[in-house]
């Protein structure tokens, strides 16, 4: 009978539960897997590029484009089936059981961190790549010098411009995804693991 006097226990008891809306977490569910499947989507394409590239253009290339593009492809290709096997986990789990989808959930916020830290190094690999590139086209003399400075000057603005932001996208979502993933953790386990 002490425990029905207890008025902490009968304060807790009091409390209402509030259940979660299924058709809320169903939503956003379906918004993830559809940006996964779009994420791959656009990383495929950004592997048919180079291809297409040397397919439509191989005439028009010289051989030092030609040897750097065929260099850096199987790299290329493991790197998009590395990224497309990272996002494995968001794939086809909508029947599974509330244990799967909390792991299956912690392992694609796991794999996304992965994937915005890969995209954080790949600005220094792509810069490091159009150095290559552009001392190799200087090097071999493929362009007249005004028409390399031209194409030299274009590449640079581009690329002061664009991988900036990249960069800070990706650090960003490297920021989200890391404070989810604790979020995530102090909510099932009460620690940061």
């Amino acid at each position: 009978m002490a425990d029905n006097q207890d008025p902490l226990k009968q304060l807790w008891l009091q409390q209402e539960v509030v259940l979660p809306d299924i058709s809320q977490v169903s939503k956003r569910w379906h918004k993830v897997r559809l940006k996964q499947w779009c994420y791959v989507a656009l990383d495929l394409f950004g592997l048919v590029i180079p291809f297409a590239t040397l397919w439509l253009y191989s005439e028009k290339l010289d051989r030092f484009t030609i040897t750097l593009f065929l260099s850096f492809m199987p790299l290329l290709v493991l790197f998009v089936a590395y990224i497309t096997w990272l996002r494995r986990f968001s794939f086809g789990w909508s029947n599974a059981s509330t244990d799967e989808h909390i792991r299956r959930l912690l392992k694609q916020i796991e794999s996304n961190i992965k994937i915005a830290n890969l995209s954080l190094h790949s600005v220094w690999f792509v810069t490091l790549l159009m150095v290559i590139f552009y001392a190799g086209l200087y090097y071999f003399e493929v362009f007249p010098e005004d028409r390399f400075i031209r194409k030299l000057t274009l590449t640079l603005g581009i690329h002061a411009v664009v991988m900036p932001c990249f960069w800070i996208w990706a650090s960003r979502r490297k920021k989200r995804f890391s404070q989810e993933l604790t979020e995530l953790n102090l909510l099932l386990h009460g620690t940061n693991s």
